[in-house]
């Protein structure tokens, strides 16, 4: 016969694009570092991309029951994956400022199917 538990079951979805992933990151690992996941059964991670990579780095950690392991996961991969050399902040920088491009002038959209060389 199965246990009965009165714990919550939790399934968390992190969300992907930027800021937002930056955001899912910190949450889960302030959830992890304060141990308020442990009051409920965490039943599942899911993720939309950097989410799926935070949720997939998360999960991971947690089958082992290592919760102070997920969050130095999350932390080490998001801290070697950021721009901090000069070459890689002049880059993110300019393709931050090229995207923001759009909303001061028009800009060409670019199709695939009008490609000169196919």
């Amino acid at each position: 016969m199965e246990e009965t538990s009165n714990k919550k079951r939790v399934a968390i979805a992190c969300q992907g694009g930027g800021s937002h992933t930056a955001f899912t990151a910190g949450v889960i690992k302030g959830l992890l570092r304060s141990g308020r996941l442990r009051s409920n059964e965490l039943v599942g991670l899911s993720g939309t991309s950097g989410g799926a990579v935070c949720a997939l780095l998360a999960w991971y950690h947690l089958l082992g029951d290592d919760a102070a392991g997920a969050a130095e996961a999350l932390e080490a991969f998001w801290r070697d994956n950021s721009a901090t050399a000069p070459h890689e902040q002049v880059v993110n920088n300019w393709l931050l400022w090229a995207s923001n491009l759009q909303n001061f002038v028009t800009t060409p959209a670019v199709s695939p199917y009008y490609n000169p060389f196919s």
